[in-house]
């Protein structure tokens, strides 16, 4: 399997048991019109622009952690301090960018299914002052 497939499994909308609202016939002609909470346009484009763009993401972090890498052997052996720690550093900061694009959509998944377990009961707003005037002098 490959990781754009197990990627696009992660973040791919479960069907919904209702079917999608259509919106009525010339309610509007903007960009955005038509749009549900299903399904959102250029949704399908931007979801194979961002799967196209995660093995780039991922060499680039390879890419830091081996300069890291360079940077602290080199300060380390050349007696350099600064050198050392920024390698270090770097090696951190490649790490955790390439552990957070490699869990990016299971990370979006997850919060999103948390967030549809989330309900709350309506709120009624009160006015505390609705029969109070404007304060008087006496």
């Amino acid at each position: 399997m490959k990781l754009n497939d197990f990627v696009a499994d992660l973040i791919a909308p479960t069907p919904s048991p209702s079917p999608s609202p259509t919106p009525a016939p010339g309610a509007g002609t903007g960009v955005l019109d038509g749009g549900t909470e299903t399904t959102l346009p250029g949704l399908a484009t931007f979801k194979g622009m961002v799967l196209g763009l995660i093995p780039y993401a991922l060499v680039a972090c390879v890419a830091a952690f081996v300069v890291g890498a360079i940077l602290w052997a080199v300060g380390s052996f050349g007696h350099n301090p600064q050198h050392s720690s920024k390698g270090k550093a770097t090696l951190i900061v490649a790490l955790v960018a390439a552990i957070l694009v490699g869990s990016a959509a299971y990370l979006v998944g997850w919060f999103n299914a948390r967030g549809k377990e989330i309900s709350a009961p309506p709120v009624s707003v009160v006015e505390p002052w609705s029969g109070a005037t404007d304060l008087q002098l006496v």
